[in-house]
């Protein structure tokens, strides 16, 4: 009986294990829908929107083929929608979008002024971006609010055979459970047959006794013996035979009626959605954390290569005012004397904070910190990014060295994003612009200032250097043959305030002082500093210099209502221009 009782378990574990695999093999559908279109157009870029990608479900594979084989090659970026519209607008361009009942693709065109575009390569727009020559293949996950597009170099028309592929789950459910189900009945089936085969060699062994010798029968009598004991045994045999039947019909009947995956129709997709002109309901973070990191290495290379160069028209394309200024006038100290000026790379890692701004809208604006090696002691400096347009890329605009042990306001989280306050902002107990006039007052006057009482200068190094105590060492330096004359107030520079997570702000503003030193005798002549002679060319004047020094300042400005008052958090000095005094 257990012999018997393995045989049928054994062939239904194969049989289980059969079907399933067959399930999850030759009767299974295919693994991708495909879908494929050809574009005869000449527009500089082929857009597929977010309801295009998502109208199967699955992360999206795309394929674009350039059969004319131009060296340009094949660009296939992708962005928020907003993102990229802005960048295309006003330029033509063609949309890939999805028959509502056939869910098959076609082409829309879209009708511009520009019939060409700039070079998309390395823009800092995009989340991703991919280039390859003669044919590009690009898997991503995009959602209605991500689209993407395709380019040769913006001046000749995209590639137009383009193919969208999706995962399928083709494997049917009942699948997995028929080859688990198989492969327990398998181990049923041999632990049956141990059973059986340790039984038998048991019943093998020795025997104490011979057995006795039957006693002879007459022929009819064991004829009819035999009858009556066969006779039974075929109807067990029957009965076993059936039992082995049942359930083998009852696994391939249900193999059978098993329903096997076929690609499934495409979602239908409302056309109209599909036109790209999407407004975000709120604001979004200017950057991602993975974009802001390529951002800020390409600018890092691209100032480093022009500061071994000292190429300020190099250095133009990725800074701008007030830090081009700042870094221009150390390329000529440094190309007067190696000796002479300030110059430190970007650095790139690690991001400690990175804050972008909460917006649709350009010019944008990202503020991050990034320290300056991984050690825990070292220096960290503050950097501001600003994005003028969409087909522009972002320039730095401050880079200022924090305070040590500063400890700065709690932000927002890097997904949401901080709203950028104006200038004139009623929403700090100081405005922006304010804060840039008071400090530079404070400076000036000391505790004089009738603003004094708004800033917190016990732990400000600049207080220290640039305050009525420092004018004072500097005086005292020129000694009393020099008249020294010093102005501080607010630069026409970019103020940039971004809202803290308390309701506070930190403000980024520059402050120029402007330094005059005459000698007291008339007919006395002044010797330049190196400096001021490596910028104006003169080594001495019996008339005096005037040279002018910039502060990048970032300030702390707390909410309204708490009882913290507003302290720098960072800055940079230095040298930004010099002259000769008019007679």
């Amino acid at each position: 009986m257990r012999l018997l009782s393995a045989i049928i378990v054994l062939m239904l574990s194969v049989a289980s294990l059969a079907v399933g695999i067959a399930l999850r093999t030759v009767w299974a559908g295919p693994d991708t829908v495909i879908k494929t279109i050809e574009i005869d157009h000449t527009a500089p870029a082929i857009v597929i929107p977010g309801s295009t990608l998502v109208s199967n479900p699955g992360r999206q594979t795309v394929t674009v083929l350039d059969n004319t084989n131009n060296e340009a090659g094949i660009t296939l970026v992708y962005g928020r929608t907003v993102d990229l519209m802005g960048w295309l607008r006003p330029a033509r361009y063609t949309t890939v979008l999805t028959d509502s009942t056939t869910g098959e693709l076609y082409a829309a065109p879209r009708l511009g002024s520009q019939s060409r575009v700039p070079n998309p390569l390395n823009s800092d727009l995009w989340l991703e971006q991919f280039h390859e020559q003669g044919a590009l293949k690009a898997s991503l996950t995009g959602d209605q609010d991500i689209s993407v597009a395709v380019f040769m170099d913006g001046s000749y028309p995209a590639p137009g055979t383009i193919q969208l592929s999706w995962p399928l789950d083709n494997v049917s459910p009942i699948a997995g459970f028929l080859v688990a189900a198989g492969i327990l009945a398998l181990v049923i089936g041999i632990v049956l047959l141990v059973m059986v085969s340790t039984d038998v060699r048991r019943r093998r062994g020795p025997r104490q006794k011979l057995p006795k010798a039957p006693k002879r029968r007459s022929p009819r009598a064991a004829m009819g013996q035999r009858r009556t004991i066969s006779q039974p045994a075929r109807g067990r045999r029957r009965l076993q035979r059936s039992a082995l039947a049942i359930p083998l019909i009852s696994v391939v009947a249900l193999g059978a009626c098993t329903p096997v995956s076929t690609v499934e129709p495409a979602a239908v997709v409302d056309e109209s959605a599909a036109t790209l002109d999407v407004t975000p309901l709120a604001p979004y973070p200017a950057v991602t954390q993975a974009q802001f990191q390529r951002i800020v290495e390409r600018i890092a290379n691209h100032v480093l290569m022009a500061d071994q160069t000292l190429d300020g028209d190099m250095l133009s394309q990725r800074l701008s005012d007030p830090a081009l200024s700042m870094r221009g006038a150390q390329y000529i100290l440094r190309g007067y004397d190696t000796e002479l000026g300030q110059i430190s790379p970007i650095p790139t890692s690690p991001i400690r904070l990175l804050v972008p701004q909460q917006t649709r809208e350009w010019p944008r604006t990202v503020f991050a910190i990034v320290q300056q090696g991984a050690e825990a002691n070292s220096p960290a400096v503050g950097i501001v990014l600003r994005q003028e347009t969409a087909r522009t890329n972002y320039q730095l605009i401050y880079e200022v060295l924090l305070a040590p042990d500063v400890v700065l306001p709690a932000m927002p989280l890097v997904d949401i994003g901080s709203p950028r306050l104006a200038r004139d902002s009623k929403l700090l107990p100081v405005s922006p612009e304010d804060t840039i006039a008071h400090y530079g007052d404070i400076l000036s006057d000391g505790p004089d200032a009738r603003v004094f009482s708004e800033f917190d200068v016990s732990a400000d190094n600049l207080y220290t250097l640039v305050g009525p105590d420092g004018q004072a060492l500097r005086q005292e330096s020129f000694g009393s043959d020099l008249e020294m004359d010093l102005t501080i107030e607010p630069a026409d520079q970019q103020i940039v305030a971004l809202a803290t997570r308390d309701g506070g702000a930190l403000v980024f503003g520059v402050l120029r002082e402007t330094e005059t030193v005459r000698p007291v005798e008339s007919g006395a002549a002044i010797n330049a500093t190196p400096a001021v002679r490596a910028i104006t060319g003169e080594p001495q004047s019996s008339i005096g210099f005037e040279a002018s020094y910039d502060m990048h300042i970032v300030w702390y400005v707390p909410a309204v209502g708490s009882e913290e008052k507003i302290r720098v958090v960072g800055y940079s000095y230095g040298l930004v221009d010099a002259a000769e005094l008019d007679e």
